[in-house]
């Protein structure tokens, strides 16, 4: 295996602030890129009419590096093909920075017909079907037809949260052929579809997920969670930023004075969901003078009315904090930014956050939904159930309390010891112990001990209660650590209570299972609302800033693809935003400890530049392929954040660490810039490489390349130095590691790199 370099030291620091030059009008920017497309069909493998038939689907300037991003959609016949895009960044001298094509090629001879055979309604109705929706009334018609593409609108009663927009496209499939679909999209209580079916069988060609789910924690910023201010409330005043949100955060008209006095405003509308109807729930009012006072007692539980009341003035708080920070940055009004009035800035307006405190359509977990710019996203935040324990009660040599962990999915664990005797599971397949298929020679009504690994958690928990177990008990196969447990397809259909315990723990137990072990399986803290936890907050808005800019604005389905980096970008903000001018780059930082009580958070490392602490490396994104087949995207998505906390620190390192994330010159504000721009700058369905080179690319448009060392180093360490590869960016396993470095980062054929940080 290549040595693993890591920076230590660098060249002579430079200013990380480029001279600007005259920036290209909305017209200039449009007329160079349609005329390097024309110029560019033999590069670009299309033919004359694939470009003239195309229509821009998106553009906008960021304001800080001059950098136009223009997105054109592809056309035939008059309808657009899905994901058939070309986009071009150009620098403001309108020099092409780079482009992605997916344009598909002699497109007009690959379509079939025009006319569907399956009508719009029976389209809904079909899809609905297929999401496994009973006993729907039947949709109707709000707007008629119009176009080529029969774009129209049909009631989402009985079916979808929202109105169901649908309209004609063409979709690609595997032999390259265009395939007339519907478009349309369904939102449930926790998912939002993005879905497209033939439109001559119904066949489901393409299913994307708007919301994207996660699991962290949440107090004034930029505090992470109670835990970091001593468990109180504390009192800011006037917090909004006068360039995001220059009438305030209750301002909806532009002009001074607030529309609403309770947790309503431009940016965000914030109210609890405690029946899970979406419709809007109670909202504390801060009267005439906005003096949001209310107590709070971290000491009962989470749905008492003072603590409701305290949870939503949070979450309110804190959508407006990010939506302030983010807007320094370049996540603005023509970047697709959430707000209900744009104030003549661009973009398209009328899509503040629906933020839904104490969400009762789940329990440890959270969510966004991300419509393209124009729609209302949805943050639904949940409870997580406090901490359960296995207790030991015999024999006396491991008698005692051990470390556990809950899931997301099964009976709940209460104060009430829930007794069982422990026996290992075995299905008599390679790991038996896994449970991963049904188990044999099982003692009906005992708590099963079965390993991790090799398929969902879920499906464990199901084969050990279809052989008769009253509880499971799961062995971590990765260090002494426990997480937090999703049920996966088949947590749903579990009924007993599940546990982790740390490997070293679960050897301890299974080595004296001769010895009949008898254990209690009960909840020793109290429930937690993640209202409270700044960093699952952050992490939520994420999805809404990551979706929004990868592809441009106008669409948000982007980041669906296998090696996509979704819930890495979403760490990346929380840990940024809550960082300490006290903090090192070897602390461990975990995520999610203070909502799911388990200090080494919900990742399977907490995130730190030491290597002991945190191993992760991109070849290890193969480890995200489910048994199943699917992929974990928190696993993808926790290596991307590890290679850029590696990048973070070393901008830090050069440029030191600036308090004021608003306006700072750090190099945490460097790194925060540099992770947006990339955004911008990245083909839709990215992959970790593509993903890097966005980012080198934002420091060559930003910065003159003053960092490109810096960044390169903290990319090489894990894995995605020069010679990497990401193989096809829709599947995982085929990835190729470097930890090489670029000559120009080499001194007299030495790397002028050490072991880490100090």
């Amino acid at each position: 295996m290549q040595s693993k370099p890591i920076l230590a030291a660098m060249m002579v620091a430079t200013s990380p602030f480029a001279w600007a030059s005259p920036t290209l009008s909305p017209q200039q920017a449009l007329s160079q890129a349609k005329s390097h497309l024309t110029a560019s069909l033999a590069e670009l493998n299309l033919a004359a009419k694939d470009v003239a038939d195309s229509k821009l689907l998106s553009q906008y300037q960021t304001a800080h590096n001059g950098v136009s991003h223009l997105v054109f959609r592809q056309y035939v016949n008059g309808i657009e093909v899905a994901g058939g895009d070309i986009q071009i960044n150009l620098n403001r001298e309108g020099e092409v920075l780079n482009k992605h094509n997916f344009f598909i090629k002699n497109a007009a001879q690959k379509a079939n017909d025009l006319n569907p055979d399956m009508p719009a309604d029976q389209a809904i109705l079909t899809a609905a079907s297929y999401l496994s929706m009973n006993g729907l009334m039947p949709s109707y018609q709000l707007e008629q037809a119009v176009g080529i593409n029969q774009a129209s609108v049909y009631a989402g009663d009985g079916i979808s949260l929202q109105n169901i927009p649908v309209k004609l496209v063409y979709q690609a499939n595997q032999q390259g052929q265009l395939k007339l679909a519907w478009d349309m999209s369904i939102q449930t209580e926790n998912d939002w579809w993005s879905m497209r079916l033939d439109a001559d069988t119904g066949e489901v060609l393409s299913q994307h997920n708007w919301s994207a789910h996660a699991s962290y924690d949440v107090i004034p910023y930029p505090n992470e969670s109670p835990a970091d201010n001593g468990f109180v409330l504390e009192t800011v005043t006037d917090p909004h930023d006068l360039l995001a949100s220059p009438f305030g955060w209750h301002d909806t008209d532009g002009n001074e004075g607030a529309e609403f006095t309770d947790t309503r405003g431009n940016n965000v509308f914030a109210q609890d969901d405690l029946d899970a109807n979406n419709t809007g729930g109670s909202r504390p009012d801060g009267g005439s003078d906005l003096i949001f006072s209310v107590p709070w007692n971290p000491a009962v539980n989470p749905n008492q009315e003072q603590n409701l009341d305290a949870a939503i003035v949070n979450l309110f708080y804190w959508n407006n904090i990010i939506h302030d920070l983010a807007y320094q940055y370049g996540f603005d009004e023509p970047a697709g930014n959430f707000q209900e009035n744009n104030y003549g800035n661009g973009g398209s307006a009328s899509d503040a956050v629906i933020a839904d405190a104490q969400d009762g359509s789940g329990t440890n977990n959270a969510n966004f939904g991300t419509p393209p710019d124009g729609g209302n996203p949805r943050m639904q935040m949940f409870y997580f159930t406090g901490s359960a324990d296995l207790v030991i009660n015999s024999p006396a040599s491991i008698a005692g309390t051990y470390t556990a962990s809950g899931a997301s999915f099964g009976a709940e664990i209460t104060p009430a010891p829930f007794n069982g005797i422990v026996e290992l599971a075995d299905d008599g397949v390679d790991t038996g112990s896994d449970a991963c298929t049904a188990l044999s020679g099982f003692t009906a009504g005992r708590i099963a001990l079965v390993d991790r690994g090799a398929c969902e958690f879920g499906l464990k928990a199901l084969n050990a209660e279809n052989a008769g177990a009253i509880g499971v008990v799961v062995v971590n196969n990765d260090g002494d650590g426990v997480i937090s447990m999703g049920g996966g397809a088949q947590g749903g259909n579990v009924t007993i209570p599940a546990l982790m315990v740390g490997q070293a723990d679960g050897n301890t137990i299974r080595a004296e299972l001769a010895n009949v072990v008898d254990a209690d399986m009960v909840k020793v803290s109290a429930d937690r609302d993640s209202d409270f936890d700044n960093g699952i907050i952050i992490h939520e808005y994420g999805h809404g800033i990551s979706n929004r800019l990868t592809g441009g604005p106008a669409q948000a389905g982007c980041l669906g693809n296998a090696e996509q980096m979704g819930e890495g970008w979403s760490d990346f903000f929380a840990l940024m935003m809550t960082a300490s001018p006290t903090d090192s780059a070897t602390d461990a930082r975990p995520m999610g400890s203070y909502a799911t009580q388990n200090p080494n958070g919900i990742r399977t490392y907490p995130y730190s530049t030491d290597e002991a602490i945190n191993q992760h490396s991109f070849a290890d994104v193969v480890d995200a392929i489910r048994d199943d087949g699917s992929i974990s995207p928190h696993l993808v998505g926790s290596i991307w954040a590890q290679v850029l906390w590696e990048m973070y620190w070393n901008l830090i390192e050069k440029h030191g660490f600036d308090a004021d994330l608003y306006n700072g010159v750090g190099g945490n504000n460097i790194a925060m810039q540099l992770m947006m721009d990339g955004l911008k700058l990245q083909p839709c369905n990215p992959g970790l490489v593509s993903g890097r080179d966005a980012i080198l690319l934002a420091d060559e448009t930003n910065n003159e390349g003053a960092n490109q060392c810096e960044i390169w180093a903290g990319f090489a360490k894990r894995g995605l130095g020069v010679d990497a590869d990401s193989g096809s960016v829709f599947q995982l396993g085929d990835e190729i590691e470097s930890y090489d470095l670029p000559e120009s980062c080499l001194v007299d054929s030495d790397l002028i790199f050490a072991d880490s940080f100090e």
